[in-house]
């Protein structure tokens, strides 16, 4: 956990871009939509839906950096503890990522119903797309193509919009229901993790 901390404190000014837009981004985004005619909850689950879960492996690339694509990454390798994962660090700093998620969502209550179906969603989001990051990231041994393909992904879904089974993002999310297509987002999840966790063993045996 020490090491974690210190490789947070060594982003700078990268980390404060996820809880930029969490805090700043997304609340100025909602207020602009409030002033607007109608129910403002559709805008709320869209700009939810755009921002949040495609900064969730922000964090986590920015660490495998140093891991996967920079010079000295096989010294990392040896002298890292088998316990003290990749993707230890990736599910704790996802954790800390939903857990600034929460903060947005308890506001978020205030104005709106129904908040939580939507933050459930926005959660299972953020975890595919951390997985998948994840994943990438030790197949390619790269962290900059995972953070391309992320956004892109996150742009070309969100603003295209349709039906697709590669689209984990819904539309609704007023109950329940809304939620199925979430279900199986979040067992790919799963696979990509348990998937990638294989590879990066591989990998830290190949290193020593």
């Amino acid at each position: 956990m020490r090491r974690l901390y210190l490789e947070l404190k060594n982003l700078r000014f990268y980390y404060y871009i996820p809880i930029i837009v969490l805090f700043v981004l997304v609340p100025l985004t909602v207020i602009a939509t409030l002033k607007k005619a109608g129910d403002p909850f559709p805008s709320f689950t869209v700009i939810c839906q755009l921002y949040i879960p495609c900064f969730a492996p922000w964090w986590t690339l920015f660490i495998l950096k140093d891991y996967l694509n920079s010079p000295g990454k096989e010294l990392l390798f040896v002298y890292k503890q088998s316990r003290d994962s990749l993707l230890r660090k990736t599910i704790i700093l996802w954790v800390l990522y939903v857990l600034h998620i929460l903060v947005v969502f308890l506001a978020a209550a205030f104005l709106y119903d129904f908040v939580w179906f939507l933050f459930i969603a926005v959660i299972i989001q953020s975890v595919f797309l951390t997985a998948l990051a994840y994943f990438l990231a030790i197949l390619l041994l790269n962290t900059f193509v995972p953070l391309i393909t992320n956004f892109t992904y996150s742009l070309v879904f969100m603003l295209a919009g349709g039906y697709s089974p590669l689209n984990i993002f819904v539309e609704g999310l007023g109950n329940a229901g809304s939620l199925d297509k979430s279900v199986f987002v979040f067992i790919t999840a799963l696979i990509l993790l348990y998937a990638g966790y294989h590879m990066e063993k591989r990998l830290y045996k190949n290193s020593i």
